[in-house]
């Protein structure tokens, strides 16, 4: 049944943990590479290390905070979840 695929909350889950784990793979990523060339420039206390991580997680949340909340409304439309998993496809 389409409507039942559709309203399905499942389909909306499932597409905001594929997005949380993008998002994750990216963030770890960029961060090591910025922490690499930080740490070619110099020592970094703990604290730098620790600023720079804590920002690197809040611009993640900040840029996911509306298509999360979208994919937490109830819906008849599972539209958003379906694009959402087609980009990473």
């Amino acid at each position: 049944m389409a409507v039942q695929e559709e309203t399905d909350p499942a389909s909306a889950a499932r597409a905001r943990d594929r997005l949380d784990r993008e998002a994750e793979a990216v963030r770890s990523e960029q961060l090591e590479r910025t922490l690499s060339r930080l740490r070619a420039n110099g020592d970094l206390s703990d604290e730098q290390l620790a600023a720079v991580e804590q920002l690197s997680e809040r611009l993640v949340d900040g840029l996911l905070a509306a298509p999360r909340a979208r994919l937490r409304e109830p819906t008849d439309d599972a539209e958003a979840a379906r694009t959402l998993l087609e980009l990473f496809e």
